[in-house]
Parts: structure tokens; sequence; C-alpha cells
């Protein structure tokens, strides 16, 4: 019978413990649950009198990486202006905005609290124009990314043979063509200092070079680095026998060692 209520007791022990170790486990729940409430309300104080503060006034604004693209055209895009509050903006907001500026490939923004915004600017670089209709802006990844105004003066070569309609319909096969395009200038401007590269026009199976001087060189599509050795002995050529070429073949896909060569009449190369 002793054993009986022993037992007993020692139940109503363990239950009296478990309840009061529950109650502590709430408890602290409890605790913890309003310090993170008080945080979380004395962070929305916080955050409510920093964005309304003239202490977080945008007062400076250091920026790197600027060619073309000016200081004002990009917090004019990104609607910033001297006195905007700087606790509220968003750095990967502001960003976005700026990229649409036709001259940025990208841009990092940085707050530097409590007045000061910083901006690190990676400009596209310009490697020829492109005639789609009208002239157009051509980076190294073929990409023809802005319309040329007449404020910009850009000495580059000419990228022709495509249409607006093509670059509409198909802007990554053309952005592909004129890759190509750019990789026969870049080889041509590699191998020859001179006579400079005006004009690249795209065909189906050449492309058709225009040098600074006037002479018309029509290429195949394979084959470009022994193309252009056969170019310059043709050079080397003329040169030696006085003449001036109006235009020099050497796309002969049957013979493709063959070079045909119009010669300009009556005139004469210049002897080194």
């Amino acid at each position: 019978m002793s054993g009986v209520l022993t037992r007993n007791r020692r139940r109503r022990a363990d239950g009296a413990a478990s309840r009061a170790s529950r109650g502590r486990t709430v408890l602290r729940g409890l605790v913890l649950l309003g310090v993170l409430a008080s945080l979380a309300w004395v962070g929305l104080q916080l955050d409510a009198w920093a964005s309304g503060s003239p202490r977080f006034a945008l007062r400076t604004v250091k920026v790197q990486g600027l060619r073309r693209a000016t200081e004002n055209e990009l917090l004019r895009l990104a609607g910033v202006a001297p006195g905007t509050n700087l606790w509220s903006l968003d750095p990967s907001a502001i960003a976005q905005a700026m990229s649409a500026h036709p001259w940025v490939r990208a841009v990092e923004v940085t707050r530097s609290l409590p007045d000061t915004l910083q901006l690190r600017v990676e400009e596209r670089a310009p490697v020829a124009l492109a005639s789609l209709g009208e002239l157009y802006v051509v980076d190294a990844d073929g990409a023809p990314f802005k319309r040329v105004s007449g404020a910009e003066p850009l000495d580059l070569p000419l990228l022709t043979g495509l249409t607006r309609e093509r670059a509409e319909k198909d802007p990554a096969g053309t952005a592909a063509r004129l890759r190509e395009a750019l990789a026969v200038a870049e080889s041509y401007q590699r191998t020859f200092e001179r006579p400079r590269l005006s004009e690249v026009q795209l065909g189906e199976a050449s492309f058709e070079l225009v040098t600074a001087d006037g002479v018309r060189v029509v290429l195949g599509r394979d084959g470009l680095d022994g193309q252009l050795q056969r170019l310059q002995r043709v050079r080397d050529e003329l040169q030696r026998r006085g003449l001036l070429a109006a235009a020099i073949h050497l796309e002969n896909r049957v013979r493709p060692g063959w070079v045909a060569v119009k010669v300009q009449p009556g005139a004469t190369a210049p002897r080194d």
C-alpha cells in the first residue's frame, strides 16, 4: 500500500515539475516576443525619423567612370536631386534607373551616410557605326545601342548591308552578323596600319571592305587570315609596279588562291 502511495506522490511531483518547466518556457517565449516587438517598433520609429531628417539630405555626389554620359543625366534618370533623403534611397533601384542611359553598361551605387552618394559607372565602348535605316553606335558585343547624334564626333568604321527591318525582327541574329563584321575589321586593322578601314559591307557570302583611299576589297567569309596575307602580297606587288587598285577580289570559292585586281586607269602609286 505504501508503495502505491509513494508512486502517486512521485507522479504528482513530476507533473508539477513539468508544468513549472512549461510555464517557464512560455514565459521566456513571451519575454522574447516582447523584446522583438519592442525592437521592431524602435526600428520603425528610427526609419520614420531618418526618412524625414535633414541630416540625411543628399549634399555630395561622387562619380567615377564617366566619359560620355553626364552626372546630371544619370541623376535625372533616377529622380535624384540635391536634398533628396539619402536614407530612403534604394541603391539597386537607382542603379537600374541609371542603366537606362544608352552609354551606361553598368553602374554601382553606394550610399555613404549621412549625405554622400557614390557612383561607379562602366560605359559602353563604341567600336563601329551601323547603318540600319539610321546610324547607330555599336559596341564590342555587336549591339547597336543608340542612334548617332550630331553632337557626337565618332570616327569609327561603318558597318553596312543590314536593314532596320531585319534588326527589329531578329536582333540576336543582327548582333551576330555585326560581330562578324567587327571581327573582320579587327583582323584588318591588326594586319594593316594603313590605309585605314572606312567601311565593312556584310554580304551573304562575302565582306566588302572600303579603305580610306577608296579601294574596295572583297573577302570571303572563310579563311580570313590567309586572304589578308594575300592582300598584303598584292599590295606590295602593286606598289612595286607603281599601280593603284580600284578593287581587289579575294573571295573566289572555287579557286581560293586566285586574286582579281581592277586597276585605276591612269593612276600611279607613290613610291616609298
